[in-house]
């Protein structure tokens, strides 16, 4: 350890020594759920306020990329617009499997997380905050969705819809609460006493039209 610290002190550089943990889709919409990405790409008012205050940005991985079908979100595609099918009367008893396999993706992916932000804190960064998306079913830091209804919702679209469609519903499923991958991550935060605060991006404001609020 001596070496490290006597390195450190011998390379100083411009590095700030500050960063910012931000959910996914924040710097790629290409993530977001189907009619749900309101920019091209990464939302411009976060990498700005970021460069302004130099502070390194790590983009952490999408949840619901990995747990639930890739980029497209496959698995619950599979639910849209299906009412009169079997797996449509059948989702009450798909929803508990859905979200136990959930669950398990996004624990170990909460570990991974709480392990990148450790080791910023050890190797002498603060680390500012991490930015949920609040109305998101894992990214949730206020508020997040209510699974059971939209997935009923989301099975009665029909044909024509649009994105205007798909958003009513997101909008109709907003609860109070947490995402399950934030709370999880919250759980391995609090567990190693790792002193980061939590921070909600707006995306019902998102969806209707409103600049972003930046939280830090």
């Amino acid at each position: 350890m001596a070496n490290v610290e006597l390195w450190t002190r011998q390379l100083q550089d411009q590095r700030s020594r500050r960063v910012v943990f931000l959910s996914h889709c924040l710097l790629n919409e290409n993530t977001r759920y189907l009619g749900g990405a309101c920019r091209c790409g990464a939302i411009r008012e976060y990498v700005d306020a970021c460069l302004d205050r130099g502070l390194g940005i790590v983009q952490m991985p999408c949840p619901e990329e990995h747990a639930w079908g890739g980029v497209l979100k496959r698995r619950l595609l599979w639910f849209m617009g299906c009412e009169g099918r079997l797996r449509y009367r059948l989702r009450n008893v798909l929803l508990p499997l859905l979200l136990w396999y959930t669950r398990r993706v996004y624990r170990r992916m909460s570990r991974q997380v709480a392990n990148q932000i450790a080791d910023y804190q050890s190797s002498g960064c603060t680390v500012v905050g991490i930015v949920g998306v609040d109305g998101s079913p894992s990214c949730g830091v206020r508020q997040t969705l209510d699974l059971r209804r939209s997935l009923e919702w989301v099975g009665r679209l029909p044909a024509t819809a649009d994105a205007q469609s798909m958003n009513a519903i997101v909008r109709a499923s907003v609860v109070e609460g947490s995402g399950i991958f934030l709370s999880l991550l919250r759980q391995e935060v609090e567990r190693r006493k790792l002193g980061t605060p939590f921070l909600g991006h707006d995306l019902i404001a998102e969806l209707d039209g409103k600049g972003a609020l930046i939280p830090f």
